[in-house]
């Protein structure tokens, strides 16, 4: 529900066309011709390309108006035929008056005010047979092909505008999360985290072989898993567990009994996806953040909720030096559901608790990122 209501606010916006050059070459031309006929043509009928380059600049601007904003005031996947049912009739109905006042105007200036159904229309043969068209008649005629050009060539415009936009966000939603991931992957392999995990290692060579061996195969399993799903979109929560119980284990054997996990996941959940590492970022917030004591031990709950999301949620136990937050582990996270057109985290901090709720995703249902840009 979420997912479909995020992605068509996103698909149904009205985007910006900067369509300056089209609209210069759709008046640049004949209105250069009916300019150079104004200076050029005895007497007053010169007055009359005034009324054409008038015309012309009423339906290309009038045709523009009802196209673009139509798709604003008719937005919707589901209004798409009610747009065109409205729009059509509407333009038509626009080029037609303005044919027949440019018509009517042009006619009162060369001549004199003359009845509609006189010679203001044109002749029309078919099958050997003259159809004599009444000013209403040719205009409507020359509305519907006039208009039909008009929607064709504004919704071509659209179309690249909306295509660029698209590739715009997609480019720089992709930007985001490289380079959180390149942030992230400095934070895992960094000396001080390889200084820190290899310190433990050694003193446990020492005091404890076997724990040692264990230790240095969990480590394993972390490098492992952050090499082979770094570059993937989604993951099972029974593979992002199984990660962070190897993750948790490197850090309860640095900090001991200062650090608490509580897992609480609903089994029909565990077969459900979300963006790999997730839950590493979570974890690797709440330790950065919060003091690790053992009188006063930092609690970190996993726990589904609704059968469709998943809470990461831990105590406050300020430090009395607080790291910079950058913010990058989140705007990760937020980027990678962003790209799977997905609703992202929900962030909520009282003064005992700080708490992120993530969505998990049915396999089939994330809209792909490089399929993104043909959604659109």
């Amino acid at each position: 529900m979420h997912r479909n209501s995020t992605f068509r606010a996103q698909s149904t916006n009205l985007i910006k066309v900067n369509d300056t050059g089209l609209r210069i070459l759709l008046l640049s031309v004949p209105g250069t011709m009916f300019v150079y006929d104004f200076f050029t043509a005895p007497g007053g009928t010169g007055k009359t390309s005034l009324i054409y380059l008038l015309t012309l600049v009423l339906l290309c601007e009038g045709a523009r108006f009802l196209i673009y904003n139509s798709r604003r005031w008719f937005s919707g996947p589901k209004k798409k035929r009610l747009r065109l049912a409205t729009l059509l009739p509407a333009g038509i109905a626009w080029v037609t008056l303005v044919f027949m006042g440019s018509k009517l105007w042009r006619n009162y200036i060369a001549l004199e005010p003359v009845p509609i159904t006189t010679s203001n229309g044109f002749t029309l043969h078919i099958n050997d047979e003259k159809v004599q068209l009444g000013l209403v008649g040719a205009s409507l005629l020359y509305a519907v092909l006039a208009f039909m050009v008009l929607f064709w060539i504004y919704e071509l415009a659209y179309h690249f505008a909306r295509l660029r936009h698209s590739e715009q966000v997609n480019d720089r939603l992709e930007k985001e999360k490289l380079h959180a991931e390149l942030q992230q992957l400095k934070g895992i392999v960094n000396p001080h985290f390889l200084f820190n995990n290899l310190n433990s290692l050694s003193a446990l060579i020492s005091e404890s072989p076997a724990q040692a061996e264990e230790f240095l195969n969990e480590l394993t399993k972390v490098f492992r898993y952050l090499l082979r799903n770094n570059e993937t979109d989604l993951t099972t929560l029974e593979q992002e567990l199984q990660f962070l119980d190897s993750y948790f284990h490197l850090l309860q054997t640095r900090y001991g009994a200062a650090i608490e996990l509580d897992l609480s996941i609903d089994p029909d959940c565990r077969s459900l996806q979300l963006p790999p590492l997730t839950l590493q970022l979570l974890v690797e917030n709440a330790v950065k953040h919060n003091r690790l004591l053992k009188t006063a031990p930092l609690r970190i709950e996993v726990f589904s909720e609704g059968g469709s999301r998943l809470v990461v949620r831990n105590n406050l136990s300020a430090r009395e030096q607080a790291s910079e937050s950058t913010g990058i582990g989140l705007r990760n996270i937020r980027s990678r559901y962003t790209l799977l057109g997905e609703q992202g985290p929900v962030i909520h901090k009282d003064a005992h608790h700080f708490s992120v709720a993530i969505p998990l995703i049915r396999p089939n249902e994330a809209i792909v990122p490089e399929k993104m840009a043909a959604a659109f």
